[in-house]
């Protein structure tokens, strides 16, 4: 195995303003000063899940507490050797940021050095997968500037020193047995996962066992625990206390044996198609809203009011809500303004609408305007589940938050407003129906698709003539439900490509709950 190279650093601008800028002990004499921390290589730590040996369930749900722990661990730390006392300091949090008020006096160089050693204890426990970037300034938006220009440096400390580059650094011995789940560290544990040895590190051998542990866990706190992030230790409790904050995230259960639900007997539950949903939310502009909440209140206590209160919704309300009105909608990740879930695809389409809803008498209601919008990727239970929160994260944030309105979901084909939501899936709902019951044959479904999904001109010259054609050759006048649906859509064929993408989206979902076959590629 080749050695792993740490990140290069070696363009960047080594006179940057952002870079050299320092406070002095003289200069903070008085002053408050904002920091800001960010974590970045998320998604690769969280999706680096091989389909290699079993648990994956397991050890995705771990890595995913690891990186919320991370952030627990981080701002222990920043109020422990920076005295801060007061909660409401913590200005924001959650969603692997945060920013936090330093109390008047603060000497730079603790921060820089706090800043140094916790870029070494996530190199040392995420593999590499993780940095830690932190910027500090007077007020918030410059330490935010000055955040994202070192975010661009990742793990500079671990490559440079006072006199220069340490090169001791820059790669890691080679591992002649890597561990065969992460390809991180040597592998020296065999474990047999389906009659075959599979190679683990005590890394991934500890996060496979702490994901099957995460669902027994309500509550932690830091103490004497089994768990250990950034050098601190954590331990689980049975009821909340002031100290305490929540790790139980809601997996569904099967209720004989009150085990976990695999996500094969999971997409079992789904309508039609067997297909898991993977929905990826998350808050639209959150940093243009946390300025504006910022610079309406100079205290600052209506922005950590706003962040906690995102971070409950999602992290403790939104989990309520699955545990008792959408059993069988899986958790991996919730906290900050995001959230991640898997379910049966026509259940997690059916609970994304009543998420908007939810959080619009929320969050959206009490800091409007505030608005969230969601990428929804549909995958065949068998497909290692990282794809599928790959693609629901490219739909997030290249499709729904690409619209200049944003607060839309991304799904089948399309994208919409939650406006249409409920309206589309409805007809998607009656168009399945129309086919069950033998109103209109499901061929007609395929080819009414094919027009809706026309791309050239030469084509989509054609579409209305070639629906109307369709609808007249194919369904009996007296099915008048279907006729007038049909022709609604025919007014927009010309005129409305959102309409039409909707319509489209409408027959994907019919086609998805009348399919009867195993699940093919990934929607």
């Amino acid at each position: 195995m080749s050695p792993q190279r740490l990140p290069d650093t070696r363009r960047m601008a080594p006179d940057n303003p952002m870079l050299n800028y320092r406070l002095s002990s003289t200069e903070n004499m008085g002053k408050t000063v904002y920091l800001a921390g960010d974590f970045s290589g998320i998604q690769r730590f969280v999706l680096g899940v091989k389909s290699t040996g079993k648990a994956q369930a397991k050890r995705l749900r771990a890595r995913s507490f690891l990186l919320e722990l991370f952030e627990y661990a981080a701002l222990q730390t920043l109020k422990e050797r920076l005295k801060i006392t007061d909660d409401n300091d913590v200005l924001v949090r959650g969603g692997g940021g945060f920013l936090v008020r330093v109390p008047p006096g603060t000497d730079p160089a603790k921060i820089e050095n706090l800043h140094s050693d916790l870029q070494r204890k996530l190199w040392e426990e995420s593999g590499g997968h993780i940095h830690i970037s932190l910027g500090w300034a007077e007020n918030p938006r410059t330490a935010r500037d000055r955040l994202e220009y070192r975010k661009r440096r990742p793990g500079n400390s671990l490559l440079q020193s006072d006199g220069g580059w340490d090169t001791a650094n820059w790669s890691r011995r080679p591992i002649d047995e890597p561990c065969q789940i992460c390809g991180q560290f040597p592998g020296l544990r065999i474990v047999q996962d389906e009659d075959r040895n599979v190679r683990y590190c005590d890394n991934c051998l500890e996060t496979r066992k702490l994901g099957a542990k995460l669902t027994q866990w309500e509550w932690m706190r830091s103490g004497n625990g089994p768990v250990r992030a950034l050098g601190i230790a954590f331990e689980p409790l049975e009821s909340r206390t002031p100290e305490t904050f929540r790790v139980g995230r809601w997996i569904p259960r099967n209720p004989d044996s009150g085990e976990p639900l695999t996500f094969q007997e999971i997409a079992e539950q789904a309508r039609g198609d067997r297909r898991l949903a993977v929905l990826k939310a998350d808050v639209d502009d959150m940093g243009v809203r946390v300025g504006e909440i910022a610079g309406e209140d100079l205290s600052y206590r209506r922005l950590s009011r706003f962040s906690r209160g995102l971070h409950t919704f999602f992290g403790e309300t939104i989990q309520d809500l699955l545990q008792r009105d959408w059993p069988l909608i899986y958790t991996l990740y919730a906290g900050g303004d995001d959230l991640l879930l898997v379910g049966p695809w026509n259940i997690v389409l059916d609970f994304a609408g009543h998420l908007a809803s939810e959080f619009q008498a929320g969050p959206g209601s009490e800091y409007s305007p505030l608005t969230f919008s969601t990428g929804i990727a549909l995958t065949p239970y068998h497909v290692p589940i990282r794809h599928a929160v790959e693609r629901a994260e490219e739909l997030l944030e290249r499709v729904a938050k690409q619209h200049p309105d944003k607060n839309r979901c991304a799904c089948l084909g399309a994208n919409w407003n939650w406006g249409r939501h409920a309206t589309l899936i409805r007809e998607g709902k009656q168009l399945a129906e129309w086919v069950e019951t033998r109103v209109i044959p499901r061929s007609l479904l395929h080819r009414l698709l094919r027009l809706a999904e026309s791309s050239e001109v030469s084509e989509k010259n054609m579409r209305a003539s070639r629906w109307a054609y369709q609808i007249e050759r194919n369904v009996p006048r007296h099915r008048t439900s279907f006729r007038h649906w049909a022709h609604n859509v025919l007014k927009y064929l010309e005129s409305d490509e959102q309409r039409v993408d909707e319509s489209a989206a409408s027959l994907r979902y019919a086609l998805l709950v009348t399919r009867t076959g195993k699940a093919g590629r990934d929607v």
